[in-house]
């Protein structure tokens, strides 16, 4: 008889073997400090976690900077002024003045800074002014870093370095900005921001919600107009913005119209203070907040210090400017924005699709509708259309670069230059905000890197391949897998 248990199977034991582990040399240890450090600054892996380091650091860094800088007092004080003649029952835009002029920003400026106002109890409680504009750097920062950290998509096509994050932050002059100035430029930063993140959203769900995707592009539109109304350099942003925001309605016109129409209600909105109190009133608001001919001291330009200052103040220079300003636009609008790697068709077949103002036009291969490249799309475009307002300016005051800093080390990252030589233009960048006062030498280095960033991202065709490109930090051009 067979015993039952030779019936059982029998099971089989494999030995198993432990890993071989390095040796424990120094020569091991020191390779594996140099790989921590190294993957700090070049591995993507490692962003995230950075990102999170960056927010406390920074957090701790605000506190220490009004803690031991003294505030500087530029344009608070002319601000509170025109604040208290507001709220005095003073609206004509003529009539209202500061220490450093007349007012010149739109309703939306009113409204924030009548808040500041109380908060700062007038000029009574600086600090409690600086520690708000701690919380705006630090939420315009978050914002910021979900920006980059976003632009990968869900399948993470294009993913960001550590080193990229951290020049996000290692500006001097951006700190002293907000915590030391309280500069309105600020406010107009983080709606900017926050318009570019909404948007990057509704490019994620475009193809799983269309809804969603559609409600997040109305929010957009008041997060856009709400930066206007504080200070019309927001401005810079429109052609960019019409261009995501026509691809998020599927080319389609009659969608978009809404979208541009709930912006214009909220910017009536923002200004109707001044805008319903009498034909008189209204036009002196309109020529005062939106004054598109404003003359500039050539004593505090940074950027155009190597002209004489009469070419600065020329009407000739201007229309070269603004000549020169419609011409890269148009050129990274035709060859980029809408060339056939992101729209799916040739730009003729664009043009005539959108005749059809009724209908849904859109490519199914529209890098809009990408999980892996729709994200940066947003980000490229929003950054570089007002990089190239901001390169053609008609003069930057040290404040200004809050305009744009957020955005530096992305499209520095998108030059193809190695990683190296972007620290580099970063810092002679930084260099150039930080010389006071500004010369011919530092106003032509700021507008040649500026330069440079634009010229470098316009050779760059990012999307050529329907995948961002990516440099090593020896500069050669790789794929990303």
């Amino acid at each position: 008889m067979t015993d039952e248990l030779d019936l059982q199977p029998t099971a089989t034991v494999v030995p198993t073997t432990k890993p071989d582990l390095p040796e424990f040399t120094l020569e091991n240890v020191l390779a594996d400090i140099k790989f921590g450090i190294c993957s700090l600054f070049n591995n993507p892996e490692f962003a995230k976690p950075m990102a999170m380091v960056i927010l406390f650091v920074e957090s701790l860094a605000l506190k220490v900077i009004i803690g031991l800088v003294p505030y500087t007092e530029i344009d608070y004080e002319s601000y509170m002024q025109q604040l208290a003649q507001i709220e005095a029952g003073e609206f004509d835009y003529e009539k209202i003045s500061g220490n450093t002029g007349g007012i010149v920003y739109p309703g939306g400026y009113v409204y924030f800074y009548s808040w500041m106002r109380w908060l700062t109890e007038d000029l009574d409680d600086m600090n409690s002014g600086q520690i708000a504009f701690r919380y705006l750097y630090m939420l315009t920062l978050i914002f910021t870093l979900a920006i980059y950290l976003s632009s990968g998509g869900h399948n993470g096509k294009f993913s960001v370095k550590p080193y990229i994050l951290y020049l996000i932050c290692a500006s001097k002059r951006l700190h002293s900005i907000y915590v030391l100035r309280l500069f309105n430029d600020c406010f107009t930063t983080f709606f900017m921001v926050a318009t570019i993140l909404v948007l990057q959203q509704a490019s994620l769900y475009k193809k799983s919600n269309g809804l969603l995707s559609y409600i997040l592009t109305l929010l957009s539109a008041d997060l856009f107009s709400v930066g206007i109304s504080i200070k019309m350099n927001a401005l810079l942003y429109i052609p960019a913005y019409l261009v995501v925001t026509y691809f998020l309605c599927d080319e389609n016109l009659l969608k978009l119209v809404p979208i541009l129409l709930f912006g214009i209600g909220v910017q009536i909105g923002m200004n109707w203070t001044f805008l319903s109190q009498g034909d008189e009133i209204r036009d002196h608001f309109i020529a005062g907040a939106f004054d598109f001919n404003r003359k500039f001291m050539f004593q505090w330009t940074v950027n155009w210090k190597f002209l004489t200052e009469d070419v600065f103040q020329s009407d000739l220079f201007h229309k070269g400017l603004l000549a020169s300003h419609v011409t890269v636009l148009a050129l990274f609008l035709f060859y980029r924005w809408l060339s056939p790697n992101v729209t799916g068709k040739s730009v003729g077949k664009f043009l005539k699709d959108s005749l059809k103002f009724w209908s849904s036009t859109i490519h199914p291969s529209n890098v809009i509708l990408s999980e892996s490249n729709g994200t940066l799309f947003v980000a490229l475009t929003m950054m570089t259309c007002n990089l190239i307002g901001v390169l053609f300016a008609r003069s930057l005051h040290y404040q200004f670069l809050a305009w744009y800093l957020y955005s530096l080390p992305l499209l520095l990252k998108f030059t193809n230059l190695p990683g190296y030589v972007n620290v580099i233009l970063f810092g002679l960048h930084e260099y150039c905000w930080n010389k006071y006062p500004t010369d011919a030498i530092s106003s032509g280095l700021l507008v040649s890197i500026l330069s440079v960033v634009l010229l470098m991202n316009f050779k760059n065709d990012v999307f050529a391949s329907g995948e961002a490109n990516e440099v090593d930090e020896l500069g050669e051009e790789k794929k990303n897998e």
